[in-house]
């Protein structure tokens, strides 16, 4: 469809796509947009994941680590995660039309390969840089729909750090009138999107709190050949050492020293090794060590959480992501904040394991119709963007 009937679509069916910093698969989610509509206008319409294999999976984890041997293995997991998109979001449009629904629009985010909050000195000053992978053209000509991407660059060259960059689209479908929501997504980073009640999106806070399951996920692969520790089982087996805790709450992220973001550069390998150092010498066992790791996330959300202002006014968290599954995570977030309710945020209506893919849709339905979808006051910027670049497919 060209371009210029796409934007004036009553009714758009839109796929977003993403890949999380835990970098263990696509997430793909269809949302039907009704916009004439004067209430919500959104539905959710399904969602499906797809684990990458190995050797891609494995060459996702050495661009990221800063392993790979050239810039050709760059260009060429760029491509090849655009093949995978494109392959996979086409198999999920043709599954849509058997029931019905016929696609629009992909609105992919990409993989995450490398994020730099204020770290790029251009002019004398401290500017953020980010790269996501996922050739989009490659994706546009796959699936013969109209595809827009790299959500994060247009709020970078305004000044932001481009995160949390889903923020808006978390108001759009979650703002209440009658309660103050906060959506916790705890993904490879653990991140926070306060809602305050009956209030326009200017008002909403949103940020990264630390790490989320990047840790746990190595340390477990690392001590026990596990991609992740299902349930929080092995570390609910462990003793919390709340001497090697403190000594890692000492990070100056942590500690409130930087913005809004962050990212595996900062709690990835690197600190997995410090934590694996730390907790050798102090004559700790694997499962111990993994368990402070897991208190180690529910206390970076904690202390995040403690420091809004009037966070006593907080009383529901909506939570989303893979560490949802974690039991013993949630037990210590329960532990550390006994104040709030947590529930899966299933509940208002969005599968957590798709909510991420389905805020892309979100904000791909916005760029198309030319409309702001980052918000400034959160990420950093100068202004508000227009957040995406359009990508169409070949007559």
């Amino acid at each position: 469809m060209l371009l210029n009937k796409l934007i004036n679509k009553k009714n758009l069916t839109v796929i977003g796509l993403n890949s999380g910093t835990s970098a263990d698969g696509l997430d793909l989610a269809a949302v039907r947009f009704n916009r004439a509509s004067k209430t919500s206008g959104i539905k959710f319409i399904g969602g499906k994941t797809v684990r990458y294999p190995d050797d891609l999976s494995t060459l996702i984890n050495e661009a990221i680590n800063d392993k790979l041997k050239s810039i050709d293995k760059l260009i060429e997991l760029d491509r090849r995660l655009g093949f995978f998109y494109g392959t996979h979001a086409s198999k999920f449009c043709e599954s849509l039309k058997k029931n019905g629904h016929y696609p629009d629009l992909i609105a992919s985010h990409g993989q995450t390969v490398r994020h730099l909050p204020g770290k790029v000195i251009i002019r004398r000053s401290g500017e953020s840089a980010t790269l996501q992978l996922g050739h989009p053209e490659t994706i546009a000509d796959n699936t013969g729909l109209i595809t827009v991407a790299d959500f994060r660059q247009a709020d970078i060259a305004s000044g932001g750090e481009g995160a949390p960059i889903t923020s808006w689209a978390m108001w759009r479908l979650f703002n209440s009138k009658s309660e103050n929501r906060m959506m916790l997504n705890i993904g490879g980073i653990a991140n926070f999107f306060l809602l305050p009640k009956n209030k326009p999106a200017e008002k909403m806070m949103a940020a990264d709190c630390g790490p989320g399951n990047s840790l746990i996920d190595i340390l477990s692969l690392w001590f026990f050949g596990k991609r992740f520790d299902r349930g929080g089982k092995i570390a609910s087996g462990g003793k919390i050492s709340f001497r090697l805790l403190s000594v890692l709450l000492a990070d100056n992220f942590l500690k409130g020293k930087y913005g809004p973001s962050t990212g595996r550069e900062r709690f990835g390998e690197k600190f997995a090794k410090k934590i694996v150092q730390l907790g050798t010498e102090l004559g700790m066992k694997k499962k111990d060590i993994l368990a402070t790791a897991t208190e180690l996330t529910a206390v970076g959300i904690a202390n995040a959480i403690n420091k809004i202002p009037k966070y006593d006014e907080i009383k529901n968290i909506y939570l989303l992501g893979g560490g949802t599954a974690n039991r013993f995570l949630i037990s210590r977030l329960e532990a550390n904040l006994p104040a709030i309710k947590f529930s899966p945020v299933n509940r208002l209506g969005f599968d957590s394991n798709y909510l991420e893919a389905a805020c892309y849709a979100v904000m791909g339905a916005r760029t198309i119709a030319g409309l702001t979808s980052s918000l400034g006051h959160i990420t950093g910027s100068e202004k508000n963007c227009i957040s995406g670049r359009i990508i169409q497919p070949s007559l």
